[in-house]
């Protein structure tokens, strides 16, 4: 089965950068690979092949960035934890820079045209990564990953570095987690429940209109569904409508490119997603539908309250999120409210879904060698990484009495939240295969996590990634139409035949033609390489 992002993919890549993904702030993902527990500082090897330890002599204060939910109570207690761990493994300290959602690209675009310390930042391929790479933000990494990345090697799947190689040449390590991308909506299963509904039923989005029906009349209070316009959270998270599969999912994100340019599988072709896309203009039209109907909150388009956040507060019964092994469990454990799932679609392996969580050295690091140590420890340490996802044992959890990868929150805490740490930044970091469990997990999340990454299949422009440059001026104008009508499209607000004119309209007096043009040489010479 080909590729589902269908109008998701064709509005929301270049507002990413404001998401607190649903798929992505849960616990972890993973390759399979199981916690062994050893850990490697990257040791290199001398001429006889002989084990040639690292000078790590002189100590180093490396920055480190980051973004998620920050400021956390409890940051001071955790980074000091990591520090003295640090200290000890490669004689170094971190300055951990954890910036909000709100401020982070920014904050980022001036770190790197300043000069500022940059040793290690989170640089996913949709936060400018590959014109990052361009205007030189970031070190080539080849040389370093053989010499003190080893345990990288070792552990990471030879897929993923694809999503941080550019012209050839590695510039970020993208996170050990589920290498394929499927998404879902999750429902508060009290209400689930109560009216005897029955996921295994739902089969397409349309689908779920009975329920929304029954909660807009029998729940007060409570909107059948949460959407927010200047956010991520939208039911094209959710890929299968009737149209998208009768079209077999024909259409693909293309990695780099302006959110409204989509390849067509069928014809081999990039097209505007808004103007070619019977999926993409199908769903524009439900959504209004549903809107008028009253199963969309009325201030869907300019609210800044996310679905999870809606859904903690009793406002709705649903959220969106990832389709990965036990991620109902993760997101009941985050929300603490009880969640079931539907069937996502298999996941699709894309340039995207292997970059979109990687890590970066900065071209201004104080020490890239040692900052490479510290990369292949999260990695490959599992006791680093745990400090880094959960905190501190004994202040932000406890183990599991009898098991030791299992973990709970202290007595008498409520929520993750409640413990001072709780960043939402599992994600991001190194090897999710060496996490814990939360209580209430299956023991055997990793080993699903191995089966659904050997279910993945790549897309067709697996690779493939458009070099903005020659059209950047376009590209700029276009992004802030994109972010100027996506609040409106996305939540079905106003009348969409004469939204759709007017913003098409907009598209083709602004350069999108040109933009689709370059798209298409650049993927034309790209496949021209590949036979």
């Amino acid at each position: 089965m080909k590729v589902v992002k269908g109008w998701r993919m064709g509005v929301t890549l270049l507002m990413a950068m404001s998401i607190v993904a649903a798929g992505c702030s849960s616990n972890s993902g993973s390759t399979g690979t199981q916690n062994t527990g050893s850990t490697t500082t990257g040791e290199t090897k001398t001429e006889t092949g002989e084990d040639s330890a690292p000078d790590i002599s002189k100590f180093r204060k490396l920055k480190v960035y980051t973004v998620g939910n920050f400021p956390q109570k409890d940051s001071k207690a955790v980074v000091d934890e990591i520090n003295k761990y640090l200290k000890e493994k490669i004689n170094a300290e971190i300055d951990f820079q954890g910036l909000p959602w709100s401020s982070w690209a920014e904050k980022m675009t001036l770190a790197y045209q300043s000069g500022e310390q940059v040793d290690l930042t989170f640089a996913p391929n949709w936060a400018d990564f590959a014109n990052n790479v361009t205007k030189g933000a970031f070190l080539p990494l080849d040389e370093l990953l053989d010499k003190y990345g080893q345990g990288i090697k070792e552990t990471l799947d030879p897929r993923f570095l694809e999503g941080g190689t550019v012209d050839g040449t590695i510039y970020a390590i993208p996170t050990n987690k589920e290498i394929g991308e499927s998404h879902t909506i999750m429902f508060k299963k009290e209400l689930i429940d109560k009216y005897g509904f029955d996921v295994n039923t739902i089969n397409t989005l349309e689908d779920i209109e009975p329920w929304l029906e029954t909660i807009k009349k029998n729940e007060p209070g409570i909107a059948p569904i949460w959407l927010a316009g200047s956010g991520s959270d939208t039911l094209s998270y959710f890929d299968k409508t009737k149209v998208s599969m009768a079209e077999n999912f024909r259409y693909e994100l293309v990695a780099g490119a302006p959110a409204v340019i989509l390849l067509d599988t069928k014809e081999d072709k990039m097209v505007v997603s808004t103007m070619e896309s019977d999926a993409a203009i199908y769903r524009i039209k439900l959504y209004h539908d549903w809107y008028k109907k009253g199963y969309i909150n009325q201030d869907a388009a300019t609210t800044k309250t996310s679905a999870e956040d809606a859904l903690k507060a009793g406002k709705t019964w649903m959220k969106f999120g990832s389709d990965k092994p036990d991620s109902d469990k993760e997101d009941s454990l985050a929300t603490g409210i009880e969640l079931v799932k539907l069937k996502g679609n298999e996941p699709e392996i894309s340039t995207a879904s292997v970059s979109n969580s990687m890590m970066a050295i900065g071209r201004t690091s104080v020490d890239p060698e040692r900052t490479m140590m510290l990369l292949n420890l999260l990695h490959t340490d599992p006791h680093l990484v745990n400090l880094i996802d959960f905190g501190v044992e004994g202040r932000q959890y406890e183990k599991v009495e009898g098991q030791d990868n299992f973990i709970r929150l202290p007595e008498g805490v409520a929520s993750r939240v409640d413990t001072g740490w709780a960043p939402g930044i599992e994600w991001m970091f190194g090897n999710q295969t060496l996490t814990y469990l939360w209580e209430g997990e299956s023991a055997d999340k990793w080993e699903k996590f191995k089966a659904y990454n050997e279910s993945a299949h790549k897309v067709k422009s697996f690779g493939f990634n458009f070099n903005t440059e020659p059209v950047k001026t376009e590209v700029s104008v276009i992004s802030n139409i994109v972010k100027e009508y996506r609040p409106i499209l996305e939540t079905g607000t106003l009348d969409a035949d004469k939204v759709l004119k007017e913003y098409n309209d907009k598209l083709k007096a602004n350069g999108i033609e040109k933009i689709r043009a370059e798209a298409q040489k650049q993927y034309d010479e790209w496949k021209a390489k590949q036979s």
